[in-house]
């Protein structure tokens, strides 16, 4: 019993997070994206679909899709053109993998990669 309230304590405070992020709406961008290609981000295997990325000013990613949805923190990265806002992805031996994030009129933040990708 007790292994079952830890369980719905953390996906409660999981979703409570979810649910706060879109509330600091002048500190976060959000991007709609379509990834025709399931892809790896953090840790966390995404699969193909559409998701909504989040991302603040710690460059705190929130990825969520219908399915599933991840926390990455990122690294600043280079300033960006101010026009375009896109998803990058690296193509490995295992797949794709998230790589940068770009907002329009913010500066790109870099996913780092997991340890023993190659």
């Amino acid at each position: 019993m007790t292994n079952k309230l830890s369980t719905l304590l953390a996906f409660s405070a999981i979703g409570m997070s979810f649910a706060a992020l879109p509330a600091f709406g002048g500190d976060t961008s959000t991007l709609r994206v379509n990834v025709p290609f399931s892809f790896t981000a953090g840790k966390t295997v995404m699969p193909a679909g559409e998701y909504t990325v989040y991302e603040n000013d710690a460059h705190l990613l929130t990825i969520r899709g219908v399915k599933s949805a991840v926390m990455v923190l990122a690294a600043p990265g280079t300033e960006s053109d101010g026009e375009t806002s896109a998803l990058s992805f690296e193509r490995n031996g295992k797949g794709f993998s998230l790589r940068t994030v770009r907002a329009a009129g913010r500066p790109s933040s870099v996913v780092p990669a997991t340890l023993g990708e190659k």
